[in-house]
Protein backbone atom coordinates (compact mmCIF):
# COMPACT_ATOMS: atom_id res chain seq x y z
CA UNK A 1 0.00 0.00 0.00
CA UNK A 2 1.43 3.24 -0.93
CA UNK A 3 1.16 6.62 0.75
CA UNK A 4 1.12 9.15 -1.45
CA UNK A 5 3.42 12.37 -0.73
CA UNK A 6 5.22 13.17 -3.37
CA UNK A 7 3.65 15.40 -5.91
CA UNK A 8 4.65 14.11 -8.77
CA UNK A 9 2.43 10.79 -8.05
CA UNK A 10 -0.59 11.11 -9.74
CA UNK A 11 -3.72 10.70 -7.45
CA UNK A 12 -7.06 8.39 -8.29
CA UNK A 13 -8.80 5.46 -8.03
CA UNK A 14 -5.92 3.16 -8.17
CA UNK A 15 -4.05 5.59 -4.97
CA UNK A 16 -4.40 3.94 -1.49
CA UNK A 17 -3.38 5.13 1.39
CA UNK A 18 -3.25 4.42 5.57
CA UNK A 19 -4.81 6.70 8.35
CA UNK A 20 -1.57 8.14 8.63
CA UNK A 21 -0.79 8.85 5.27
CA UNK A 22 -0.65 11.85 3.47
CA UNK A 23 -2.49 12.61 0.45
CA UNK A 24 -3.41 16.40 -1.39
CA UNK A 25 -6.79 17.98 -1.89
CA UNK A 26 -8.32 21.11 -2.00
CA UNK A 27 -11.41 21.68 -3.68
CA UNK A 28 -12.77 25.58 -4.23
CA UNK A 29 -14.95 27.24 -6.57
CA UNK A 30 -11.99 28.47 -9.31
CA UNK A 31 -11.69 24.40 -10.27
CA UNK A 32 -13.08 23.89 -13.01
CA UNK A 33 -15.08 20.76 -11.82
CA UNK A 34 -16.75 22.83 -9.16
CA UNK A 35 -19.98 21.27 -8.52
CA UNK A 36 -18.86 18.33 -10.80
CA UNK A 37 -18.95 15.38 -8.33
CA UNK A 38 -22.23 16.58 -7.17
CA UNK A 39 -23.82 15.27 -9.67
CA UNK A 40 -25.53 11.49 -10.90
CA UNK A 41 -24.20 9.90 -7.92
CA UNK A 42 -25.15 7.95 -4.53
CA UNK A 43 -24.93 9.90 -1.58
CA UNK A 44 -26.46 7.64 1.35
CA UNK A 45 -27.84 9.08 4.34
CA UNK A 46 -27.08 8.29 7.60
CA UNK A 47 -29.84 8.95 10.62
CA UNK A 48 -27.45 11.93 11.81
CA UNK A 49 -27.29 13.40 8.31
CA UNK A 50 -31.25 12.89 8.12
CA UNK A 51 -31.80 14.70 11.40
CA UNK A 52 -29.19 17.18 11.18
CA UNK A 53 -30.49 18.47 7.06
CA UNK A 54 -34.20 18.43 8.18
CA UNK A 55 -33.52 20.91 10.97
CA UNK A 56 -31.35 22.89 8.73
CA UNK A 57 -34.83 23.16 6.52
CA UNK A 58 -36.89 23.85 9.07
CA UNK A 59 -38.89 20.46 7.84
CA UNK A 60 -39.78 17.67 9.61
CA UNK A 61 -37.97 14.69 9.31
CA UNK A 62 -41.07 12.91 7.29
CA UNK A 63 -41.35 16.08 4.73
CA UNK A 64 -37.31 15.57 4.34
CA UNK A 65 -37.94 12.26 3.40
CA UNK A 66 -40.48 12.40 1.71
CA UNK A 67 -39.28 15.53 -0.54
CA UNK A 68 -35.81 14.90 -0.94
CA UNK A 69 -34.76 10.88 -0.49
CA UNK A 70 -35.18 7.89 -2.03
CA UNK A 71 -35.38 4.71 -0.44
CA UNK A 72 -34.20 0.94 -1.59
CA UNK A 73 -32.97 -2.03 0.79
CA UNK A 74 -29.34 -3.03 1.13
CA UNK A 75 -27.76 -5.65 -0.31
CA UNK A 76 -27.45 -8.98 1.98
CA UNK A 77 -29.47 -7.52 4.91
CA UNK A 78 -32.65 -6.24 2.95
CA UNK A 79 -32.78 -3.46 5.71
CA UNK A 80 -33.55 -0.05 4.18
CA UNK A 81 -31.17 2.88 3.29
CA UNK A 82 -31.75 6.70 2.39
CA UNK A 83 -30.30 7.75 -0.45
CA UNK A 84 -30.69 11.77 -1.79
CA UNK A 85 -33.17 11.99 -4.65
CA UNK A 86 -31.21 13.84 -7.68
CA UNK A 87 -32.93 16.43 -9.87
CA UNK A 88 -35.32 14.65 -12.13
CA UNK A 89 -33.82 17.01 -14.71
CA UNK A 90 -31.02 16.34 -17.42
CA UNK A 91 -27.56 16.71 -14.91
CA UNK A 92 -29.34 14.35 -12.29
CA UNK A 93 -28.01 17.29 -10.00
CA UNK A 94 -28.23 17.42 -5.91
CA UNK A 95 -31.21 19.26 -5.19
CA UNK A 96 -29.17 21.26 -2.54
CA UNK A 97 -26.22 22.45 -5.16
CA UNK A 98 -26.28 26.12 -6.08
CA UNK A 99 -23.78 28.07 -8.81
CA UNK A 100 -22.01 28.94 -5.02
CA UNK A 101 -21.69 25.39 -3.93
CA UNK A 102 -23.87 23.64 -1.19
CA UNK A 103 -26.88 25.64 -0.09
CA UNK A 104 -26.97 23.32 3.22
CA UNK A 105 -22.71 23.29 3.84
CA UNK A 106 -22.87 23.12 7.44
CA UNK A 107 -25.05 20.72 7.73
CA UNK A 108 -23.98 18.37 4.55
CA UNK A 109 -23.87 14.58 4.53
CA UNK A 110 -20.78 12.49 6.28
CA UNK A 111 -19.92 10.48 3.04
CA UNK A 112 -20.16 14.73 1.30
CA UNK A 113 -17.92 15.34 3.96
CA UNK A 114 -15.41 12.84 3.21
CA UNK A 115 -15.17 13.20 -0.57
CA UNK A 116 -12.79 12.42 -1.99
CA UNK A 117 -11.89 10.01 0.37
CA UNK A 118 -13.46 6.91 0.89
CA UNK A 119 -12.98 3.87 3.60
CA UNK A 120 -11.60 0.66 1.60
CA UNK A 121 -10.78 -1.65 4.55
CA UNK A 122 -9.59 -1.38 8.11
CA UNK A 123 -7.29 1.35 8.05
CA UNK A 124 -7.39 1.37 3.90
CA UNK A 125 -8.37 4.51 2.44
CA UNK A 126 -8.88 5.54 -1.49
CA UNK A 127 -9.87 8.00 -3.48
CA UNK A 128 -14.00 7.85 -4.82
CA UNK A 129 -12.69 10.03 -8.38
CA UNK A 130 -10.37 10.49 -10.64
CA UNK A 131 -7.96 13.47 -11.16
CA UNK A 132 -9.75 13.78 -14.20
CA UNK A 133 -12.86 14.20 -12.80
CA UNK A 134 -12.00 16.27 -9.50
CA UNK A 135 -9.19 18.51 -10.25
CA UNK A 136 -8.73 19.26 -6.09
CA UNK A 137 -6.88 16.00 -6.31
CA UNK A 138 -4.14 17.83 -8.54
CA UNK A 139 -3.81 20.77 -5.96
CA UNK A 140 -1.21 20.97 -3.00
CA UNK A 141 -2.84 21.04 0.15
CA UNK A 142 -1.70 18.01 2.31
CA UNK A 143 -4.12 15.91 4.53
CA UNK A 144 -4.04 12.87 6.71
CA UNK A 145 -7.29 11.31 6.73
CA UNK A 146 -7.49 12.37 10.52
CA UNK A 147 -6.90 15.84 10.15
CA UNK A 148 -9.21 15.89 7.08
CA UNK A 149 -11.70 13.86 8.66
CA UNK A 150 -11.54 17.00 11.99
CA UNK A 151 -11.48 19.61 9.47
CA UNK A 152 -14.67 18.57 7.82
CA UNK A 153 -16.38 18.66 11.25
CA UNK A 154 -16.91 14.23 10.51
CA UNK A 155 -15.12 13.79 14.26
CA UNK A 156 -18.58 13.27 16.25
CA UNK A 157 -20.53 10.81 13.67
CA UNK A 158 -18.69 7.29 15.27
CA UNK A 159 -20.11 8.05 18.38
CA UNK A 160 -22.91 9.13 17.81
CA UNK A 161 -24.05 6.04 15.59
CA UNK A 162 -22.09 3.59 17.67
CA UNK A 163 -25.06 1.63 18.08
CA UNK A 164 -26.81 1.78 14.54
CA UNK A 165 -24.56 -0.82 12.80
CA UNK A 166 -25.82 -3.20 15.71
CA UNK A 167 -29.21 -3.03 14.40
CA UNK A 168 -29.57 -5.41 11.47
CA UNK A 169 -28.11 -8.40 13.80
CA UNK A 170 -30.19 -7.56 16.67
CA UNK A 171 -33.28 -7.02 14.95
CA UNK A 172 -34.38 -10.77 14.46
CA UNK A 173 -36.67 -11.69 11.07
CA UNK A 174 -39.88 -13.93 11.43
CA UNK A 175 -39.86 -15.35 8.13
CA UNK A 176 -43.53 -13.47 7.27
CA UNK A 177 -43.85 -11.16 5.26
CA UNK A 178 -45.96 -9.19 7.04
CA UNK A 179 -44.23 -9.14 10.03
CA UNK A 180 -40.92 -8.56 8.69
CA UNK A 181 -42.15 -5.21 6.94
CA UNK A 182 -43.66 -4.00 9.94
CA UNK A 183 -40.16 -5.17 12.08
CA UNK A 184 -38.95 -2.98 8.56
CA UNK A 185 -40.49 -0.19 8.95
CA UNK A 186 -39.51 0.43 12.85
CA UNK A 187 -35.91 -0.06 11.98
CA UNK A 188 -36.61 3.18 9.22
CA UNK A 189 -39.11 5.06 11.87
CA UNK A 190 -36.43 4.64 14.71
CA UNK A 191 -33.29 5.28 12.76
CA UNK A 192 -34.24 8.35 9.71
CA UNK A 193 -38.06 8.89 10.73
CA UNK A 194 -37.04 10.38 13.88
CA UNK A 195 -39.99 13.24 14.34
CA UNK A 196 -42.67 10.01 13.62
CA UNK A 197 -40.53 8.15 15.54
CA UNK A 198 -40.92 10.59 18.58
CA UNK A 199 -45.07 10.48 18.43
CA UNK A 200 -44.95 6.48 18.77
CA UNK A 201 -42.83 6.94 21.70
CA UNK A 202 -45.12 9.69 23.29
CA UNK A 203 -48.48 10.25 21.93
CA UNK A 204 -49.39 6.48 22.99
CA UNK A 205 -48.43 3.60 25.76
CA UNK A 206 -45.13 2.87 24.34
CA UNK A 207 -43.69 4.18 27.39
CA UNK A 208 -46.09 2.19 29.76
CA UNK A 209 -45.68 -0.84 27.49
CA UNK A 210 -42.18 -0.99 27.07
CA UNK A 211 -41.59 0.00 30.71
CA UNK A 212 -39.28 3.17 30.03
CA UNK A 213 -37.62 4.57 33.60
CA UNK A 214 -38.78 7.92 34.07
CA UNK A 215 -35.22 9.81 33.77
CA UNK A 216 -34.93 8.18 30.18
CA UNK A 217 -38.43 9.62 29.15
CA UNK A 218 -36.87 13.22 30.60
CA UNK A 219 -34.10 13.07 28.37
CA UNK A 220 -35.49 11.69 25.45
CA UNK A 221 -38.19 13.82 25.60
CA UNK A 222 -36.76 17.13 24.20
CA UNK A 223 -33.65 16.11 22.97
CA UNK A 224 -33.02 15.02 19.12
CA UNK A 225 -29.88 13.04 19.78
CA UNK A 226 -30.39 11.47 23.03
CA UNK A 227 -34.03 10.27 21.33
CA UNK A 228 -31.96 8.91 18.09
CA UNK A 229 -29.51 7.28 20.60
CA UNK A 230 -32.62 5.93 22.49
CA UNK A 231 -33.98 4.62 19.20
CA UNK A 232 -30.86 2.60 18.59
CA UNK A 233 -31.05 0.98 21.64
CA UNK A 234 -34.47 0.27 21.51
CA UNK A 235 -34.27 -1.95 18.22
CA UNK A 236 -31.34 -3.95 19.51
CA UNK A 237 -31.90 -5.18 23.08
CA UNK A 238 -35.65 -3.41 23.50
CA UNK A 239 -37.76 -4.47 20.76
CA UNK A 240 -41.00 -6.77 21.01
CA UNK A 241 -43.13 -7.67 18.12
CA UNK A 242 -46.44 -8.27 19.78
CA UNK A 243 -46.03 -4.64 21.69
CA UNK A 244 -44.94 -2.66 18.92
CA UNK A 245 -47.98 -3.97 16.81
CA UNK A 246 -49.64 -2.59 19.92
CA UNK A 247 -48.32 1.00 19.94
CA UNK A 248 -48.25 1.73 16.23
CA UNK A 249 -52.13 0.45 15.72
CA UNK A 250 -52.92 2.79 18.68
CA UNK A 251 -50.66 5.29 17.66
CA UNK A 252 -51.15 5.47 13.52
CA UNK A 253 -54.20 3.39 13.26
CA UNK A 254 -54.40 -0.27 11.45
Amino acid sequence: MKNIGQKTAVQGRHTEFTGDGRFRFLCHSKLECFNRCCRDINIFLSPYDVLRMSRKLGLSTSEFLERYTTRLQARGTGFPVVLIKMRDDADLICPFVTGQGCAIYDERPWSCRMAPVEIRGNNRYGFAFDSDHCRGLLEDTEWTVGDWMKNQGNEGYQELESGFEEIPAGLQMTGLPSLDRHIMEMFFMACYDLDKFRRYVFDGSFIKIFDIPPETVTKIKNNDLELLKFGFRWLVSGFDLRKSITVRDEVFGN
